[in-house]
């Protein structure tokens, strides 16, 4: 029968026979694959509804393509289809159990275009979906998400269905300046670790302490040195930093010097950054390095011996430095960060470098930059519109008057927003390490301590999970 002539009765019929994944890899997969959106949307009015007849724990791969039609197809905001996605997480956790954690990220990302009023609207879908696509090392479906800057977080007002807080907020920009990370996209994983480190807190959080290390490591790759944080972070956050990320603060401060300090920085730390699952990263830092020292041979000499660049750029002559160098330029030339050739001709290979034979006088080019000004001409207006809101707050309007305490929770809508949290610093998991009465009781301690213990209050936070 062909999946047009297929009945409503006979889809279901099929989605309750399947009992194993053969079954619903070779039969229930393709047809469900094959059917129009409208066969997922038919509800007879005699005739009970499909999702009540189904369950996502034993028909996940069915209830995903139900779920996914009604919020496409869905107008507006929809109270009863809203209790349907209180099983977004469980969701998540079926595709996971099932080894196929990348079915679940379609529907997250619709869900969460369907409840937003704007495309800056923060959900609590967002970090679910940022996380997903972490575990499922796919990031074509929230990476539209990603690019549009967060703009709304207020819980409370009235339009506002989307069950957010303070949490919710660390965690989609961690996880998405992991996704950046991950993607080489380092000036916006720079952007995303930045709004997590300098969001408004009493008492660090282990989210911003994680996003502080990355901060530093992807801003050397971008920048070459670390990003100034804005002067409007808070105390215990900037304390916590020192305390905690001082082997960061030690290698950034290496690669602006040396080589031969970097590494020895790099060896010293090693067993701590791969503890914190960021050697890899320390990694592309050296490299970096490497790649920048010999971008600047390239203003003064015309040829080197790949020797020769060896030992400029501080790796040494043996043969196991030549053999490096060579695989950096290689990448170079690949990726256009140079213009050379390597001949063998020479004993040991000679490079030539090469003038850009780009003259950036492309249309091309003229597009890249209209739609850069565009961008720039929309975040302006954005910046424009927000601060025009927040002046008008009332805890704005408090501050303003003299007085000297905001009460943040106003702005976040949670009451418990510092609790500390611990996860793995690649974001497979983020669990609550500490309950209130301990967060209580370390404010206390900090108190009677003038605030020096502050920077112990995320000491075992962060546990690796993966």
């Amino acid at each position: 029968m062909a999946p047009k002539d297929i009945t409503l009765e006979e889809v279901i019929a099929s989605i309750l026979a399947a009992n194993s994944t053969t079954f619903i890899s070779k039969k229930l997969a393709p047809l469900l694959n094959e059917l129009d959106d409208q066969v997922f949307q038919v509800r007879a009015h005699d005739q009970p509804d499909p999702l009540d007849m189904i369950t996502p724990e034993q028909h996940s791969l069915a209830y995903l393509y139900f779920l996914t039609a009604r919020c496409k197809h869905s107008a507006g905001f929809n109270p009863a289809l809203f209790r349907t996605l209180s099983f977004a997480e469980a969701l998540v956790n079926v595709a996971s159990d099932s080894r196929q954690t990348f079915i679940a990220l379609r529907p997250l990302a619709t869900f969460i275009q369907r409840l937003q009023t704007s495309p800056g609207q923060l959900t609590m879908l967002h970090p679910l979906l940022a996380k997903t696509s972490l575990s499922a090392q796919s990031f074509h479906d929230i990476k539209p998400i990603l690019d549009s800057d967060i703009s709304d977080v207020d819980p409370k007002a009235p339009s506002n269905h989307t069950n957010i807080n303070y949490r919710d907020f660390l965690l989609y920009h961690y996880y998405g300046g992991m996704i950046y990370t991950y993607l080489k996209q380092f000036d916006r994983a720079v952007h995303f670790y930045k709004i997590v480190v300098s969001a408004p807190a009493e008492v660090a959080s282990a989210i911003q302490i994680e996003a502080h290390k990355k901060f530093v490591l992807t801003s050397l790759l971008q920048y070459g040195k670390v990003k100034t944080l804005p002067r409007y972070i808070s105390g215990s956050v900037v304390r916590a930093i020192k305390h905690m990320c001082a082997p960061y603060s030690d290698f950034a401060a290496a690669y602006e010097k040396s080589i031969a300090g970097l590494r020895t920085e790099a060896e010293r730390n090693k067993s701590l950054f791969v503890r914190d699952r960021n050697y890899g990263l320390v990694k592309q830092c050296m490299e970096a390095l490497y790649k920048r020292n010999i971008q600047d041979l390239t203003r003064t000499y015309l040829t080197l011996s790949l020797r020769d660049i060896a030992e400029q750029i501080g790796l040494g002559s043996d043969d196991k430095a030549i053999r490096q160098v060579e695989g950096i330029m290689i990448r170079m030339i690949e990726s256009g960060a140079v213009f050379a050739t390597i001949s063998h001709e020479h004993r040991g290979g000679m490079v030539s470098f090469l003038d850009d034979p780009n003259q950036h006088n492309t249309t091309v080019t003229m597009e890249m930059l209209n739609e850069q000004i565009q961008r720039a001409t929309q975040i302006t207006a954005k910046l424009v519109k927000m601060d025009q809101t927040i002046s008008t707050l009332p805890a704005y309007l408090k501050v303003g008057h003299g007085s000297h305490h905001v009460d943040r929770g106003s702005f976040y809508g949670d009451d418990d927003y510092s609790m500390q949290v611990g996860f793995d610093s690649y974001g497979d998991d983020a669990t609550p390490s500490q309950s209130k009465r301990q967060l209580k009781r370390r404010r206390q301690g900090q108190e009677a301590h003038d605030g020096s213990g502050e920077g112990e209050s995320v000491t075992d936070g962060v546990k690796n999970m993966m």
